[in-house]
């Protein structure tokens, strides 16, 4: 068995572009309609599917091993995911081509620390793992387009005997 060992990265803008949208709460001191009541940042991100009907659904992800042998990706729908009850890490990489067919690139895989104060929106196409919490139980809010888990689910395990590990 080979063991590929990566460490989770802060999640920032800049470091998850290639993957999606990072969403984080602005610190700028600037919202687009600030009243006495609430600050408002209306548009912090958009994403898409293309059906246009998007369903909005909650997943609770128990603590287990920081690892995955398998990887998944959605061809016709960006995902949002953001934890509600605790931090999360999930597990990206990029696409590659082995003998004329689609393959998680593993080699390249970046893993992020996502808080309750943070979202991702995962672009079409990029491989993705199901989030790993840091707490026994996490609960997260996670959309995409309708029946996506039925339609739309390519998961393709790593070669044999490859694993990767995610450090904090």
């Amino acid at each position: 068995m080979s063991v590929l060992t990566i460490k989770a990265r802060e999640l920032t803008k800049e470091g998850f572009a290639p993957y999606g949208s990072a969403v984080c709460i602005p610190t700028d001191g600037n919202p687009d309609r600030p009243t006495d009541r609430f600050n408002f940042w209306p548009k912090l991100c958009l994403y898409r599917c293309d059906s246009g009907v998007f369903q909005i659904g909650v997943s609770t992800f128990f603590k287990r091993p920081f690892r995955t042998v398998n990887m998944e990706r959605h061809f016709k729908t960006e995902e949002f995911m953001t934890p509600l009850t605790g931090p999360i890490v999930i597990v990206f990489c990029p696409n590659k081509i082995v003998d004329g067919a689609d393959t998680p690139d593993y080699e390249k895989m970046e893993a992020f620390l996502i808080t309750e104060k943070q979202a991702v929106v995962v672009e079409k196409g990029v491989w993705h793992w199901t989030p790993m919490p840091l707490e026994p139980e996490v609960s997260i809010i996670c959309s995409f387009a309708e029946d996506t888990q039925w339609n739309d689910l390519d998961v393709q395990a790593l070669p044999p005997g490859e694993v990767v590990q995610v450090i904090l």
